[in-house]
């Protein structure tokens, strides 16, 4: 198993949830802290605010997609200044694999898709642990076409769920982690802004060999 597939083997001791949810203007959630998880959310409509955990918010517009590596808690809303609702859902209890929601009030519209995965903390991979807070992987023209399909694919099942739903839902989960992996690390171009599992991933050299190991940690 290579090294980013051992990530998407570790993340499935917990089960991923994910919700479709079109937010009308105005709005302004908080997202509660899930310590040893990791979450998602992708702009499908629209567009609106990422409130960080620590930082300046960022702007956030159709196809733009976000992963929080750490559980930390965020915000999203359609104004920046405007007050977070507090959070309208308990991740400890709220356990559907897939779910669709209507929230705020009568303005313009924002779809967002929310996904994430419930994990032991202690059995958290140390290449997630070495990611930043916050990725936000930007829509572009032209980039990350995989990472693109495999959102459209999981609105799709989650707007539409049919026979097989769960595997797929599950699966597309799955896909979704390592196409952000994947996307995160081709946009570092640069190895020297990189420390410790990013730098050694993306080093020719240096990655070929953790490759290896993963693949046979006996020899």
């Amino acid at each position: 198993m290579d090294v980013l597939s051992d990530v998407v083997a570790l993340m499935r001791t917990g089960r991923p949830t994910s919700a479709r949810i079109s937010w009308r203007a105005p709005w302004a959630q908080a997202f509660p802290p899930v310590p040893g998880s990791a979450g998602f959310q992708m702009v499908l409509r629209g567009s609106c605010w990422l409130i960080p955990p620590g930082g300046e918010p960022v702007p956030l517009s159709v196809g733009d997609v976000v992963f929080l590596p750490h559980g930390d808690g965020y915000g999203l809303t359609d104004d920046p200044a405007r007050p977070l609702a507090p959070p309208a859902c308990n991740p400890y209890q709220d356990t559907a694999l897939f779910a669709s929601a209507s929230l705020g009030g009568t303005g313009a519209e924002t779809v967002t898709l929310c996904c994430g995965y419930h994990l032991d903390p202690a059995r958290t991979h140390p290449i997630l642990r070495a990611l930043p807070d916050v990725i936000h992987l930007p829509t572009t023209l032209g980039h990350h076409p995989e990472l693109r399909a495999t959102v459209e694919l999981l609105a799709g099942e989650i707007d539409n769920p049919r026979l097989g739903a769960d595997t797929i839902v599950s699966s597309l989960l799955d896909t979704l982690q390592l196409y952000i992996l994947r996307a995160w690390f081709d946009t570092k171009s640069d190895a020297c802004t990189h420390s410790g599992w990013a730098a050694a991933l993306t080093d020719p050299a240096i990655s070929r060999a953790l490759d290896a190991i993963h693949r046979a940690p006996a020899r």
